[in-house]
């Protein structure tokens, strides 16, 4: 008599295997995911090493003023198929989340270098396509120093604050999975000290007087401020804003000098702050052509007028 597997052992034995496969899948597919962004990851990292090297042997990675200027050099070394100057999320995923998924960051706030950490740097942060479907933020350091041309691809990455998607704008869009930095961190912005809520700049700014008789750019008062030609305090405001960042107002700067043990070497002097002055040196308040003041040495307030060289400033955000 011949023997055969009846139907209903059949069914039980393709049940089984149905729901091993459906325990083990899940975790192989992932596995799967793991291995195809690690990958995706290591062939982009060596493509850049190798453009930005190739650069700076041909003694082209160095000297740019902006992020625009360098990333019309890397178009010959990296195949870039979409710029977006004006705002970073027309080429890369609208948000981006932390590793843990627990903090959110919109790719249109991350339009400076301040906004990838680093706030020295005082460029924009330009968003790419690449042709093999990768998109990046990138911001550059004008103050890039010249390599031996000699130099390893990862030195001459150092040049670069950067955010990349070796998946598109395709999810899941996260730090660690598909999304990866390189001297960057979108989640700890600061690039300064914190002071409570208030991130500030590491050092003084440096800032010159600019003429904002015609031009209302930084100094909305225009001519109506007797020394509009020769500007400081718009000077002082245009400089943290290239930095991402700003003036702190009269009552910020209070808490920054009662915290001034915490800041990095500071002169006694004053600082500006972004609000105008309310006090009776001017007919009627505020004045136009003065602006508040705090001395970091007494915590002493008042008015400066905006021509005044000797006022220094501190950035905040």
């Amino acid at each position: 008599m011949k023997r055969a597997f009846t139907l209903a052992e059949v069914l039980i034995t393709l049940s089984v295997i149905g729901v091993v496969a459906a325990l083990t899948m899940p975790a192989l597919m992932a596995n799967w995911q793991e291995k195809a962004y690690s990958t995706a990851k290591e062939v982009f990292d060596r493509r850049l090493e190798e453009a930005t090297r190739q650069m700076n042997v041909n003694e082209m990675l160095s000297g740019y003023t902006a992020t625009e200027a360098f990333v019309d050099e890397l178009k010959k070394y990296l195949k870039i198929s979409q710029v977006c100057p004006s705002d970073p999320s027309g080429c890369f995923a609208p948000a981006i989340t932390n590793g843990e998924g627990s903090e959110i960051v919109e790719t249109k706030d991350l339009k400076n270098s301040s906004d990838l950490n680093k706030g020295n740097w005082r460029t924009k942060a330009l968003g790419l396509g690449l042709i093999n479907g990768y998109t990046a933020i990138l911001s550059y350091n004008p103050d890039c120093p010249v390599l031996d041309i000699g130099a390893a691809g990862a030195q001459t990455t150092s040049c670069l604050s950067l955010v990349y998607d070796i998946n598109g704008k395709a999810k899941p869009n996260k730090i660690g999975k598909d999304i990866y930095t390189l001297n960057a961190n979108p989640f700890d912005t600061c690039g300064g000290i914190k002071i409570g809520t208030l991130c500030v700049s590491s050092s003084i700014a440096s800032f010159s007087a600019i003429n904002t008789c015609s031009d209302t750019t930084y100094d909305s008062a225009g001519a109506a401020n007797t020394n509009c030609n020769n500007n400081y305090w718009a000077g002082a405001v245009k400089a943290c804003t290239e930095t991402g960042m700003r003036l702190p107002t009269q009552a910020e700067l209070a808490t920054l000098q009662k915290n001034k043990a915490l800041l990095p070497t500071i002169p006694s002097n004053h600082l500006w702050s972004s609000t105008l002055y309310h006090g009776s040196l001017c007919s009627s308040p505020p004045c136009v052509d003065w602006a508040e003041i705090i001395q970091m040495s007494s915590g002493s307030g008042g008015g400066q007028a905006k021509s005044n060289s000797s006022t220094n400033a501190l950035c905040v955000k």
